[in-house]
């Protein structure tokens, strides 16, 4: 390596000199020369040491001489504007009586060869300086980097700044005063090497601990155990106890323990991990491609919804499902519904994931070109929680696409991107809506959020849809420092660009998966069956093509119903999809007119209608009406049954003249509606009292 001016090297085992670090303080080629200065020994005045220039050049290439990395003292490394005009004029005026010796190679070789030097007095006399002084001020140049920056005073150093300080006489500090004279201050208590190991004691006891006192607490359990005596005395005396303060206690525990160790010890591992530590890294560190990591949680949406049926039927707030590409910050997977976080909702999140989503957007009124959002992509891996996705169900029916890493219990903060979404979403769509709960932020005395309720699933759905594709536009400036080819291409650093300019170059880790294999293996599976009015599912009515065109609903009306195997899409009524034959897939099946009332709906409202019904039934299992009419008809019979008790006639008798007690019934009937409208006299009368016989049917004409 060169050797050159101003630079240190270690020395171990070099002839005729110790091992040690040394300064080159000057180079002499054509006398063979190098001036050595020592760095080490700072308590007495050195002369720099001349050696062979080519006998060092031997060292440095032998491994004796060893060239290292001096760490300059931190009071010299600071700017020049940053200096104080004090210090500025002591630097320079000790500058200006070496400078002229340091620049004279003469006068440093000459100084290092030769032990009495009477120019260096004269030298001294002349500037009307000490000798000594100026031997100092040469030794501070050549030790601190041959700078006159060498030469800034050294305050931070002044007064034994960091180290432990010992009372000879009294204690140190100011002593305690009085605002006024009318009162006379306790003396300071002087803290000996044992009162500092009961501080530290009673720290460890009462004040390091989860859930511990506090500082002031911990301070008076300190006093009672370790100043009982004291106090006690003190109080017989009337006067004030001399102890230690909680200004000198706080001090102590400040100086005995690390604020590391404080942090660490008064936290739960949980709350240290969570909070409290350092954040060095980045979660995207190792995933800068997208597809290599997709972050998947859930959320209670900040807003309380209503059924599409009327205002009246409250359904709570909606559950948030969320996926997003850790490299990009991409919302790749999306789905609201009423269930809690659970598998169901998750496998319709992956569901969204996995597939295009044009026509999801369509559902809720957002028409998108698939450019817009081009994520129906299977990634290289899962993060998720330690929950809903830990299951056997989870691991059957994702596994096969990708893997799945959990993160530690209570930890979000293994899956920051995809929380950090849930705040946007929240923000950008939800927090200004009527019946929001503004994330928790009520002040006592406000309006229930619940009875202002206005928006439906559906709506809620839309708007959070928007959020999500707008938030895929936003410029994210943590992008343009992580991913190079958006400069490269000059584009804004966007998640959609991002993703669309990794992918159009092949850097990422993703996959496709068949629509068909997606739809069988996340749906939700259901048994459906097949009527004589088509294909039903929680009274709801399907059919397709194939239904009518091998007429399986008149089959089922002769033959009976039979089940069938289904997947149900949660987002939607309007189909479902059906495995009509054991040796086909799943055929896609289309809601018939007849449930038209529930197209375009999400199955959580035909639910709701199950569950209104199941209400009403549970509210009116027999009407009152029909309890009052039960007991009149059971007391007809009784009465009837009495009557015919008393009247005791044969069969024959019975039936006998039927004719005639019919005809006769009828005058007897007839005539008590006459008696009601005597005073209408009129031809009415008369023509009521007549009965007029038809003439009976001919059955031998009949059976020819």
């Amino acid at each position: 390596m060169a050797i050159n001016k101003n630079s240190v090297w270690r020395l171990n085992g070099a002839e005729g000199l110790s091992d040690d670090i040394y300064r080159v303080i000057e180079i002499i080629p054509h006398l063979d020369c190098i001036i050595l200065f020592q760095l080490t020994d700072k308590d007495h005045l050195q002369r720099p040491i001349a050696k062979m220039l080519s006998t060092f050049t031997r060292w440095s290439r032998s491994g004796i001489a060893v060239f290292i990395e001096w760490e300059a003292p931190y009071f010299l490394l600071v700017a020049e504007e940053d200096i104080s005009p004090k210090s500025k004029a002591k630097r320079d005026k000790n500058f200006s009586l070496i400078n002229e010796l340091t620049s004279d190679s003469e006068f440093v070789f000459a100084y290092a060869t030769s032990k009495r030097m009477k120019s260096l007095a004269e030298y001294a006399k002349r500037k009307g300086v000490d000798r000594k002084k100026v031997s100092r001020l040469l030794n501070t140049y050549w030790r601190l980097g041959l700078t006159k920056n060498a030469f800034l005073p050294a305050y931070a150093n002044s007064g034994g700044s960091g180290g432990e300080r010992f009372a000879m006489n009294g204690a140190l500090g100011a002593p305690r005063t009085s605002r006024t004279l009318g009162v006379e201050r306790a003396p300071k208590y002087v803290l000996n090497t044992k009162d500092k190991q009961n501080i530290r004691k009673a720290l460890n006891k009462h004040y390091l601990k989860v859930n511990g006192k506090s500082l002031k607490e911990s301070y008076k359990q300190y006093l009672r155990q370790y100043h009982a005596e004291e106090i006690k005395l003190a109080d017989a005396c009337k006067r004030a106890p001399i102890v230690p303060s909680l200004r000198q206690f706080s001090y102590w525990r400040n100086r005995l323990i690390s604020e590391d160790t404080i942090i660490r010890k008064r936290s739960t591992e949980r709350d240290y991990l969570l909070k409290k530590r350092s954040v060095i890294g980045s979660a995207v560190q190792d995933d800068l491609v997208p597809g290599s990591c997709f972050e998947i949680d859930a959320t209670v949406a900040d807003v309380h919804i209503v059924s599409s049926f009327g205002k009246q039927y409250a359904l709570g707030r909606p559950s948030i499902y969320s996926i997003v590409d850790r490299a990009t910050r991409m919302i790749v997977g999306f789905h609201v519904s009423l269930y809690h976080a659970s598998w169901r909702a998750a496998r319709q999140a992956l569901v969204n994931c996995f597939l295009p989503k044009a026509e999801y957007c369509a559902r809720y009124g957002v028409n998108i070109d698939e450019s817009e959002w081009p994520c129906a992509h299977v990634p290289k891996r899962f993060i998720c929680d330690n929950g809903e996705m830990i299951g056997l169900q989870a691991k059957e029916k994702v596994v096969p696409f990708t893997e799945l890493s959990f993160t530690p219990v209570y930890r979000p903060d293994y899956k920051p991107f995809v929380e950090r979404r849930f705040k946007t979403l929240n923000d950008d769509a939800i927090h200004h809506l009527i019946g929001s709960t503004r994330g928790g932020k009520m002040v006592r005395g406000d309006r229930d959020p619940r009875k202002d309720s206005i928006h439906t699933l559906y709506e809620v759905t839309s708007m959070l849809i928007d959020a999500a594709l707008e938030h895929n536009r936003d410029i994210l400036k943590s992008l343009a420092f992580s991913h190079a080819l958006l400069i490269e291409n000059d584009l804004n650093p966007t998640p959609l660009d991002t993703w669309k300019i990794y992918v159009s170059k092949h850097m990422h880790a993703l996959s496709r998966v068949e629509p068909s294999e997606v739809i069988a293996r996340l749906l939700p599976s259901e048994q459906v069956s097949m009527t004589a009015s088509g294909i039903k599912y929680k009274e709801m009515y399907y059919s397709c093509q194939q239904v009518e065109d091998q007429n399986l609903a008149a089959i089922a009306r002769v033959k009976g119903r039979w089940q069938m195997d289904a997947r149900i899409d949660d987002n939607t009524v309007n189909h479902i999809y059906v495995r009509l034959n054991e040796k086909q897939g799943f055929t896609q099946c289309y809601l018939l007119s007849r449930n038209a009332m529930l197209r375009d709906m999400p199955l959580s409202e035909a639910e709701f209608i199950q569950d209104w019904m199941d209400v009403h039934e549970e509210r009116s299992p027999v009407t009152v009406e029909s309890i009052e009419m039960k007991k009149r008809h059971e007391q007809i019979v009784k009465e009837a049954k009495d009557r015919a008790k008393n009247n005791s006639v044969s069969f024959s008798d019975k039936v006998r003249n039927t004719r005639e007690n019919r005809r006769e019934e009828i005058k007897r009937t007839t005539h008590s509606f006459s008696d009601e409208g005597k005073d209408n006299k009129n031809d009415i009368q008369s023509k009521a009292n007549v009965v007029v016989m038809l003439p009976r049917r001919n059955r031998k004409l009949k059976d020819k």
